[in-house]
């Protein structure tokens, strides 16, 4: 018996069931782009009632086989035709749609069949599939709209579907992806739009569904033509985005799972030594979580555990993958340290201090809705065993209260500024330790060491001193480089050097800050 997909109003994303049992498995190689929409909207519908269908993603970079294999999951390689032919009566349709006139209106599909049970395919496709035996009917046909922006497509979409699409979950996916994350679309009835936010009659669309959606409660997946524009016309509404446009098999890996967090451990004692505590860039990215990260951990393995790294990923995992966090968290050593990507559960960017695609400066217009995200952070914070966040790239003095105040299950927070030709400044609110990274995103070991090298000789040697700095992974830095970079700068400091875990790392900074105050 199927157990049907769950979305109690405590969970941000759906769970859905697997009952250990043989999932059918096709390779998305083995699939044309509108076989591969078709499938992935069909696996929703399918893994909604229990997950039966998998799809292995021949393009990912931990390879289409890792994940399935390592969470114990049974399947079999099946080909498309005989999937088709063995889930389509599940879905009560078909909706027909084509990409002629603007790639967009594949988003208009999945918009449209989520909300109908219904299989997007192109005129083509389903004639292919009723020469082959099917006889599902056609609910709805889209070929005949004549929208040319995407403006006026995202507009209908509002206007027609929006009303009975969930407003929990919005998607924002490029077009040209053709499964990725679009079985979540048709398993909880998600709205899937992408606009050009830097051109106001594409975010003035945006924003309509925005304002229809609830701070703490609800988010946006996927991701943008622009990454500032997007995260921040979002963040305006007290929402966050989970990076997620290459996520693969979310209706199969959104399990009802605990996450096995790590023990706390105890601080280490407060010495005169000069603490740096590293930071991997860009685990706010759940795609990555699921992607690249899996095959640069695994890479890392001989090197991890000889200095202390600590690793962004995102607490959005608790509910999106539990399975996989599980995995970082069964094979860290104890100097890998996890800590939560920007700026929370989901990407939000409160202040944008580059001058880039769009203007810098605070993007928050009500703290009372960026209050209901740092609510909805925390508990994931604390779900998810992370006691440190990455924030880009600032805070406001008003909004650092709202964040030390209401995210109390951290130790402290770091924040991006990308101002690396200043010294870095501590400083503490509601007792909270909220430190600049220097640097913020190197991507090279020479300008890591060099920004280490200028911190560690200022020190005068008489009292802790505190480092926080991060490393971009698309950078050309190594775990292998670690220890040689820990000795120079011990060398400089007289061995009183050392890289530290985030947790440790906050938790003396608060231990120096009491000592000060009592002498």
């Amino acid at each position: 018996m199927h157990v049907a997909m769950k979305w109690p109003e405590d969970r941000i994303f759906p769970c859905f069931a697997y009952d250990g049992g043989c999932l059918d498995a096709v390779e998305s190689s083995d699939m044309s782009r509108e076989e591969q929409v078709a499938f992935a909207a069909l696996q929703g519908i399918v893994n909604r009632k229990g997950v039966r269908l998998l799809l292995l993603d021949t393009g990912s970079d931990e390879g289409p086989k890792t994940w399935p294999r390592t969470l114990g999951l049974s399947f079999r390689k099946t080909d498309p035709f005989t999937v088709f032919s063995r889930y389509l009566p599940e879905a009560a349709g078909a909706l027909l749609y084509s990409e002629e006139k603007s790639r967009h209106y594949v988003n208009l599909a999945c918009t449209a069949a989520s909300v109908q049970n219904a299989v997007p395919m192109t005129r083509p496709l389903y004639d292919r599939l009723r020469e082959a035996g099917s006889s599902l009917p056609v609910v709805e046909d889209l070929t005949g709209l004549d929208f040319m922006t995407p403006a006026e497509i995202y507009l209908y979409a509002y206007r027609t579907y929006w009303k009975k699409n969930t407003h929990r979950l919005l998607l924002s996916q490029n077009p040209k992806e053709a499964f990725h994350l679009r079985d979540l679309a048709a398993a909880a009835g998600c709205a899937v739009i992408f606009t050009e936010n830097r051109r106001k009659e594409e975010r003035a669309v945006y924003e309509k569904f925005l304002s229809d959606m609830e701070p703490g409660r609800s988010v946006v997946a996927g991701w943008y033509t622009e990454e500032r524009s997007g995260i921040t016309t979002a963040t305006a509404y007290g929402l966050s985005t989970v990076p997620a446009d290459l996520y693969a098999n979310f209706t199969v890996y959104a399990q009802d799972i605990a996450p096995r967090l790590c023990a706390e451990r105890p601080a280490p004692p407060l010495e005169d030594k000069f603490y740096a505590a590293l930071f991997v860039s860009d685990g706010d990215n759940i795609q990555y979580n699921q992607r690249f990260m899996r095959k640069f951990w695994d890479n890392s393995a001989p090197l991890r555990g000889k200095c202390c790294v600590n690793w962004t990923i995102s607490p959005a995992l608790v509910e999106a993958a539990p399975g996989i966090l599980n995995y970082y968290y069964d094979s860290a050593t104890e100097k890998d340290c996890f800590v939560s990507g920007p700026s929370g559960f989901g990407y939000a960017m409160p202040v944008n201090t580059l001058d880039e695609e769009i203007p810098a400066g605070n993007y928050v217009r009500d703290d009372s809705r960026f209050a209901e995200y740092v609510r909805l952070s925390n508990r994931y914070f604390a779900k998810a065993g992370l006691r440190a966040v990455t924030v880009w790239d600032n805070l406001t003095e008003s909004q650092r209260e709202i964040y030390t105040r209401l995210a109390d299950h951290l130790y402290g927070l770091t924040v991006q500024l990308f101002t690396e030709d200043r010294e870095s400044v501590s400083s503490f609110c509601n007792g909270m330790p909220v430190k600049q990274l220097t640097p913020c995103y190197s991507t090279t070991l020479e300008h890591l060491s060099a920004v280490l090298t200028r911190e560690v000789t200022r020190w005068k040697g008489d009292s802790p001193s505190f480092l926080a700095a991060q490393f971009s992974v698309w950078g050309r830095i190594s775990l292998a480089d670690l220890p040689a970079l820990e000795e120079k700068m011990n060398g400089l400091a007289g061995g009183r050097f050392a890289f530290v875990r985030a947790d440790d790392f906050f938790r003396l900074m608060r231990a120096a800050r009491e000592q000060k105050s009592d002498s």
